[in-house]
Parts: structure tokens; C-alpha cells; sequence
């Protein structure tokens, strides 16, 4: 008799169910981020009711699931990711999928979008490199990415507005912040509660930009 080799099930990637999945699940968020944020605002306040903003590295729409709670029917919110957004459609809510180093064809999509001189009362983002393991090579990539964002925030953001980061932080950190200081007048370092302990991410809130 022949025996059949059973089928080896693929190995399901390991996710932490803490009290923040849990939480966001149970209020109908796609994702635990979503509290890092809210925390983020609690704080800072940094949305308001009828702005414009643009959340980078939107995928899963959590963050967005928030800030149109805020901004509700009479802001805008422009989400980009490079992965597509699976979002509820509404009138004042747009995404794209983009990536974020190819700016010459990011700008018009955004520029369809916005009136022909409009720009962001802010810009969020809790963008991250897809990761290798290696503190050194997934911090600098991050680093890259958020250098990236700021390039964004001289075309798009409002003078005098604020930019919210994510970085992992570790030694190339100092080559973020001499750009931050560059193009806005201060910053703070920030960790919400919902960051894992393990993790050496931080947000970073850039305040005022200069011009």
C-alpha cells in the first residue's frame, strides 16, 4: 500500500496579540498603530476639523481610519502606499498607490487631487523599510525613507505646519535630525505606550516649518 506524504502546512508569520490588537479589533481599526496616533494627538493635537492632510505609508488605513474621524466630511485626507489601500470609499478620502522615492510621477497624481497651489496642513506617516533583521541596515533605511518624506513635506506641507515621522532609531539617527532642523523650527522625540517594548522605533514631531 501506498501511503500519501501528508501536506506540510507554510508556517503562519507569528504576530503578538497584546492588549492593543485586541482593542483595536474590538473598535473596528485595522490595526494597533491606530493608538500610537491617537495617543500622538491627545498630546499635540496635531489634527484638526477641515484640514487638509496626507498620511504616507497608509496601508492598513488605520491612521486614516482616525484622522477622518477628525477631519470628518469637510477636511481632505490623501493616503499613498505602495501596497493597494482596501478602503471604504468616501467623498473626501483618496488613495494612491505610489511609492514614495518616485516623486516626478507622485506629484501629479497629488496635484489631480489638490487645487493647482494647495498644499497639507499636515503630513503623517508611520512608514517603515521592509525589514532584515539587521538593526543597522533596516535603521538606515528608515532614515532614508523619513529623508525622502521630508523632500515631500518642501513641496506639500504648509508654512508653519507639522510633519509626524516614525523612525527606528539607532546611530544614523543625527542624519535625520540635521534635516528636520534644515526645514522646520524644532522637533520632539516621542514613544507612545502602544510601541512595543523590543521595538527602537520612535516618532518624531516636526514643528513649524520654516518655509
Amino acid at each position: 500500500m501506498i501511503l500519501q506524504q501528508k501536506r506540510r502546512k507554510r508556517p503562519q508569520p507569528f504576530i503578538i496579540k497584546d492588549k492593543y490588537f485586541h482593542k483595536a479589533k474590538k473598535e473596528g481599526f485595522r490595526a494597533r498603530s491606530v493608538f500610537k496616533l491617537e495617543e500622538i494627538q491627545k498630546t499635540f493635537e496635531l489634527i484638526h476639523p477641515q484640514m487638509k492632510v496626507c498620511d504616507i505609508g497608509a496601508a492598513p488605513w488605520s491612521f486614516m481610519q482616525f484622522i477622518k474621524r477628525i477631519i470628518k466630511e469637510w477636511g481632505l485626507l490623501i493616503g499613498i502606499d505602495i501596497k493597494k489601500i482596501d478602503i471604504i470609499w468616501w467623498k473626501n478620502i483618496y488613495t494612491l498607490v505610489h511609492n514614495i522615492f518616485e516623486y516626478d510621477t507622485l506629484k501629479p497624481k497629488i496635484r489631480e487631487i489638490l487645487w493647482s497651489e494647495e498644499k497639507f496642513d499636515v503630513i503623517t506617516s508611520d512608514i517603515a523599510p521592509n525589514t532584515t533583521g539587521r538593526k543597522d541596515i533596516d535603521q538606515y533605511a528608515s532614515v532614508e525613507l523619513n529623508i525622502e518624506i521630508l523632500k515631500f513635506g518642501d513641496e506639500f506641507l504648509k508654512k508653519w505646519w507639522n510633519l509626524l515621522l516614525k523612525v527606528f532609531k539607532w546611530e544614523d539617527f543625527s542624519d535625520l535630525t540635521k534635516e528636520i532642523k534644515k526645514r522646520f523650527e524644532r522637533f520632539i522625540e516621542y514613544k507612545p505606550l502602544a510601541c512595543r517594548d523590543r521595538s527602537f522605533e520612535e516618532y518624531v514631531i516636526c514643528i513649524n516649518k520654516k518655509d
